[in-house]
């Protein structure tokens, strides 16, 4: 068996992997937003998405060192249930990961990149499905 040939069976393990801890990530996600009591959800707020987001940033943190070496758990854990669960947890991770190389600019201009161009995607999607009139 040549390298590529187990390079190749490496990234299916893991590509399967991801997929399934996405789903179950996905699923947890679902879960806390179900499990929310009623007095939360009539407040105007994201709660659901807030809580998520915090217990993955945790998650992440927690996790990402300790599961680095073994990429089978890290691609079903941090990856693939993390990444199913809240990317926002991925967003924390990649900005502590810039500040500890000392790329601050680079930090401050992901920040501002991710969250106000990201926003105001959201709102030229939103505005270009209302002109094209989708509705699926």
């Amino acid at each position: 068996m040549n390298g590529k040939c187990g390079t190749n069976t490496r990234f299916m393990n893991n590509f399967l992997l991801v997929m399934l801890g996405g789903g179950l990530g996905a699923g947890a996600r679902y879960g806390v937003a179900k499990l929310m009591p009623d007095s939360i959800k009539e407040v105007e707020f994201p709660w659901a998405t807030l809580t998520v987001n915090l217990i993955g940033c945790f998650l992440i943190g927690l996790t990402w060192q300790a599961l680095a070496k073994n990429h089978a758990l890290n691609a079903l854990f941090v990856v693939g249930f993390l990444g199913g669960f809240t990317t926002f947890s991925s967003f924390g991770l990649d900005g502590v990961k810039l500040i500890n190389q000392g790329a601050f600019t680079s930090f401050f201009l992901y920040l501002f990149i991710s969250n106000i161009v990201g926003l105001l995607f959201v709102v030229g999607g939103v505005k270009l499905s209302e002109v094209l009139r989708i509705t699926i």
